[in-house]
């Protein structure tokens, strides 16, 4: 499932030359973006990037590495986030680049191998690549307006794509005690068995109708409104997949375990939205400000 937050990023910041270029490209498969915002040395703390883009005439010249960079096993161009004016940690500064993977000194040095396998999580060098005045995507020093805008849509995306996930793992972990006879009982009497499932399944119902909620408000609102309400979604609904997979595991025992059965596999996929999107402690600082009034919340809601 996808919200297709590279579309919705270019509706929001591209200039009418970039939307007539790409949106048709979005459409049939010709125009294919990856996102490179994540740094070997810089995760959650975007504002120190040490990548960098500086004019030479007419023309940007980008040097710096990647990592995570998702989606570049097809992508014909990058979003490459770059420092080209401030200082370490100045959220201003930062300016967005749509970079040709083809481009002379952009590498792609190795795919992530993780837990959930292999990736499309590609490590970048970048090394002297120049671009032109239109590879400048949306305001120039303000490009973390635009990561913000892609990872408030992924990260309620990941929400939606967890609370299924742990769902299906409840409905299954039922179905399995539903059918399994032990010491001439079905399992699900005990309410060993029925309690845990109940807890899961009682969270997944309340967590349904906040990301229901959220996802609406994010269609009809400025992202940064609500963006206490997509971290609650996202960091609550990322752990329950990993705990409804687990549960699932324990219920159905031994086969639960093994790969005869998908829950080993979505806990291994889940387990990575709790820390990409930013980690889901980042997600619960972003409440913490929202709920305290600090940091750049302006009110409490």
């Amino acid at each position: 499932m996808g919200n297709f937050p590279t579309v919705l990023m270019m509706r929001d910041f591209g200039t009418e030359a970039q939307k007539k270029e790409w949106m048709p490209g979005f459409l049939d498969g010709t125009k294919r973006l990856a996102f490179g915002l994540t740094e070997p040395n810089h995760g959650s703390d975007a504002t120190y990037l040490e990548t960098t883009a500086y004019r030479d005439g007419d023309e940007w010249v980008i040097n710096g590495m990647k990592r995570w960079n998702s989606g570049l096993h097809h992508a014909t161009h990058d979003i490459i986030f770059a420092r080209t004016s401030g200082t370490p940690g100045d959220p201003k500064g930062i300016s967005a680049f749509l970079v040709p993977t083809d481009a002379p000194g952009f590498k792609v040095e190795f795919f992530w191998w993780t837990f959930n396998m292999p990736t499309d999580h590609a490590e970048v060098s970048i090394t002297d690549v120049r671009v032109g005045p239109e590879a400048l995507f949306g305001p120039a020093e303000m490009g973390l307006e635009l990561a913000q805008h892609f990872v408030h849509e992924n990260r309620i995306r990941q929400a939606a794509s967890s609370l299924g996930a742990a769902q299906f793992c409840i409905n299954e972990a039922v179905r399995y005690s539903n059918e399994r006879i032990t010491w001439g009982k079905k399992l699900s009497v005990n309410q060993g068995i029925q309690f845990p499932l109940v807890e899961l399944h009682t969270e997944a119902a309340m967590l349904r109708q906040l990301i229901r909620y959220t996802a609406s408000m994010l269609d009809q609102t400025h992202h940064m409104e609500v963006t206490h309400l997509v971290a609650m979604c996202n960091y609550r609904a990322n752990r329950l997949a990993c705990d409804a997979a687990d549960r699932a595991m324990q219920t159905c025992g031994g086969v639960g375990y093994s790969r005869h059965m998908p829950f080993e596999h979505i806990y291994r996929h889940h387990r990575r939205y709790r820390i990409t999107e930013g980690s889901e402690e980042i997600q619960m600082r972003k409440v913490a400000s929202n709920l305290f009034g600090f940091g750049s919340s302006k009110e409490r809601k």
